[in-house]
């Protein structure tokens, strides 16, 4: 399993910059991050991309994924089929989609749009010889855990499109992480690497529970368990560091990656 960054957190950096920062951090490569206002960003992907990954494997860094912006739910636009056709060209055959927000009764009648929007996808990934992949993300998401991720992708082709599992939030909205593993096995094809606790707080004298993102030797998720049920099911996939700690400075965010990146490499030692 590849160990890479997820660059989100590393916003407004020019291509030589998110490479150190990574290299820094003891990865492998990157979880690239193509939005608005990174270096890769949906506006100069066809002609930035492979400069980039050029730059970086210089640098021995590898970019087996991309994460697209979190609007990034329908295929029919021109925008989506250049974003899959230049990571095809480029090598890159992880996408992983945005996210479908619910937001009215009509689960069943929104989980069909849904599945229309993921027939097109799949056409565009298999042209482009690409994945595209639904991420397991808790609160009132489609595809919030594996169960429900698996009422989007079930039923189409595993080799273009698959799921994303999320530990950390699968330990807020999820299930068991075997049993996670096991629903989404055939379509799994992501693992992101981040903790959380619920952590209660209170606005107007009431109670409001959240969500935060904590290190990972502190949150909910047993990294030892996940792995051995990674390593039972032969994924063999990246695992992506997502580093989205808030209100922390560039050398904080540096420490605490490398340590969260050092629990897991012990943790995989230990296998």
């Amino acid at each position: 399993m590849e160990l890479i960054f997820f660059t989100k957190s590393l916003k407004g950096m020019d291509v030589e910059a998110t490479g150190r920062e990574v290299m820094g951090m003891g990865l492998e490569g990157l979880d690239l991050a193509v939005r608005p206002g990174y270096c890769v960003n949906p506006d100069n992907v066809a002609s930035e991309l492979p400069r980039a990954l050029a730059v970086w494997a210089d640098m021995g860094l590898s970019v087996p994924m991309v994460t697209t912006p979190g609007d990034f739910t329908d295929p029919t636009p021109p925008l989506a089929e250049v974003m899959l056709a230049a990571c095809g060209e480029a090598g890159i055959h992880e996408i992983k989609l945005g996210y479908w927000l619910y937001q009215k009764p009509g689960y069943w009648a929104q989980v069909d749009s849904i599945r229309h929007a993921l027939e097109g996808f799949q056409r565009l990934a298999e042209k482009h010889g690409v994945r595209v992949a639904v991420h397991t993300h808790s609160d009132a998401f489609f595809g919030l855990n594996a169960s429900a991720a698996m009422h989007l992708v079930k039923g189409f082709d595993p080799r273009y499109v698959g799921v994303y599992l999320d530990p950390g939030h699968l330990s807020i909205n999820g299930e068991p992480i075997r049993m996670a593993v096991d629903i989404a096995r055939e379509h799994l094809c992501l693992v992101a690497v981040k903790a959380m606790l619920h952590v209660r707080r209170e606005k107007d004298g009431q109670p409001v529970w959240r969500r935060e993102l904590v290190p990972l030797r502190e949150g909910l998720v047993n990294w030892d368990e996940t792995l051995r049920a990674l390593r039972d099911a032969a994924y063999d996939g990246p695992l992506t560091f997502h580093s989205e700690y808030e209100n922390v400075s560039l050398e904080q965010l540096r420490a605490l990656t490398r340590d969260d990146v050092a629990y897991i490499r012990g943790l995989l030692g230990g296998l």
